[in-house]
């Protein structure tokens, strides 16, 4: 086969030719171009032949492949994408127009990547995925774009609640897989995060499956951010936005699914690693708010034989760093399930001074001093506290205050808010103190006619007492 060595003249109309004074050199000189030599320059480069490549390599000429690169960026300018300034994004039919030019896929990654910051929406990011989706080349790039989608759907958090975040992130996970688009971990991550933000138990199931299914591990960073979004905080942080889970959906998400076979299990509990304190300790908490304290029973004659446990610390104390502080909050994840009878044995078996816990674990401790396994002089003091602790609370119910006389001698006086503590105390799920961070076993509706002694001052009775007035009287 014979090449032809003839100088392409394929683009010869659409350029101005200067030769210069060295031979065999030309300088393209580019002159503006309108939309139909622009149509005709894009048409030409897709027609470009694999033997026209191979030709200018076989002859050592590199001069066509330079005019093809010059070309190429004479669309590129003409292509230029001004976004607005104020961070507004691309309208809808500019960027649809933009995505339907035929260009590399990095002029592709790039339109996507700044039209998706500048989404605040989720209908905003659903449009710019509906628009990628329609072309396969355009589909294929949005592998590179699962970070760009992330920020967008917490951006969206500012303008829509937690359950539609979860429900596009759902979404999307589902166009790339009917797309046969490989998953990130990050989508994933973010997927299984606001499916518990959700309290979504298909949710939570179906994104453990994945995790499963496409050999992800659950690192320890996520691990304890999954637990922290079951909302089982001390001071009810988490309960403000999303609310409270449910505690037989709870622990189906924590020790196994109700419909699920054995062998095909993928709960939370299959991803613990006992050998990392940090996810062990967050694995504790959610099983104490939880109240399983069979379960905490067996992950304490676990950790007798864990090797963070069996690790020496310093050899001038009896116990090490690791073996001190896990069996500490072995005992008060225990106490706070509720089984102090267990706990008192634990503390008995940790050989850990009363006097050293902390006050919170000292009084829940005494609460069932029936099966206390230790003593110390600590003790009647804190008896005494414990009283005069439960009696407040009594009071504070009451709408009382006591007043002290000095010498044990006084009297009770009622307070300005005695009126809203007696309503208050009249709900039928009235309780003394409050339980934050604990899922419930009610009804929603129920969960959010429960009353605590904090709300008191912002409680107004939807009754008022009915005036003992004869209607026929007319006197005022």
């Amino acid at each position: 086969m014979i090449l032809s060595t003839k100088f392409s003249t394929r683009f010869a109309p659409l350029l101005n030719f200067r030769h210069c004074s060295r031979p065999h050199a030309t300088c393209v000189q580019d002159t503006p171009v309108d939309q139909v030599d622009l149509d005709l320059i894009q048409h030409q480069l897709n027609l470009k032949s694999p033997v026209d490549t191979l030709r200018c390599l076989l002859l050592n000429d590199t001069r066509p492949l330079f005019r093809q690169m010059h070309l190429r960026s004479v669309v590129k300018d003409s292509l230029k994408v001004d976004f607005p300034i104020n961070g507004q994004m691309l309208n809808h039919a500019e960027f649809r127009e933009y995505m339907a030019v035929k260009q590399g896929p990095k002029f592709r990654r790039r339109l996507m990547r700044e039209q998706l910051l500048r989404c605040q929406t989720t209908q905003d990011l659903m449009r710019v995925l509906a628009v990628a989706l329609q072309r396969k080349e355009t589909t294929r790039d949005l592998v590179d774009m699962d970070l760009c989608i992330v920020r967008a759907l917490y951006r969206a958090r500012d303008t829509t609640t937690d359950l539609k975040v979860f429900g596009a992130i759902s979404t999307i996970i589902s166009r790339f897989r009917r797309e046969n688009l490989p998953l990130t971990r990050y989508l994933l991550a973010v997927g299984i995060k606001f499916a518990a933000r959700a309290r979504s138990l298909p949710g939570m199931k179906r994104y453990l499956k994945l995790h499963k299914e496409l050999g992800f591990p659950i690192a320890k960073t996520l691990f304890r951010a999954i637990i922290a979004k079951f909302s089982v905080g001390v001071h009810g942080y988490g309960e403000i936005r999303n609310g409270r889970w449910s505690r037989r959906d709870l622990l189906q998400v924590l020790l196994g699914f109700e419909d699920t076979v054995p062998e095909d299990e993928h709960h939370l509990g299959l991803f613990l690693d006992r050998t990392e304190w940090t996810q062990l300790y967050g694995w504790l908490v959610v099983l104490s708010r939880c109240k399983a304290s069979d379960e905490l029973w067996k992950e304490w004659l676990l950790w007798q034989d864990n090797p963070l446990r069996l690790e020496t610390g310093k050899v001038a104390s009896q116990f090490s760093e690791n073996k001190l502080r896990g069996d500490y909050s072995f005992i008060e994840m225990m106490a706070d399930a509720g089984d102090t009878r267990r706990a008192w044995n634990m503390l008995g078996e940790s050989k850990i001074p009363f006097k050293d816990c902390r006050t919170r674990l000292r009084r829940t401790l005494l609460r069932d001093i029936q099966h206390a396994t230790v003593w110390d002089d600590q003790m009647p003091v804190d008896l005494l506290a414990q009283y005069d602790f439960e009696l407040k609370k009594v009071e504070n119910a009451l709408g009382m205050e006591w007043i002290s006389l000095g010498d044990d001698q006084g009297y009770h006086k009622p307070t300005d808010t005695m009126h809203q503590s007696l309503e208050a105390l009249s709900s039928p799920y009235f309780k003394m103190e409050p339980d934050f961070g604990y899922p419930h076993d009610l009804s929603t509706e129920e969960d959010e006619m429960m009353l605590h002694v904090e709300d008191m001052s912002i409680y107004h009775p939807t009754s008022a007492r009915k005036s003992k007035k004869s209607s026929n009287d007319t006197t005022s």
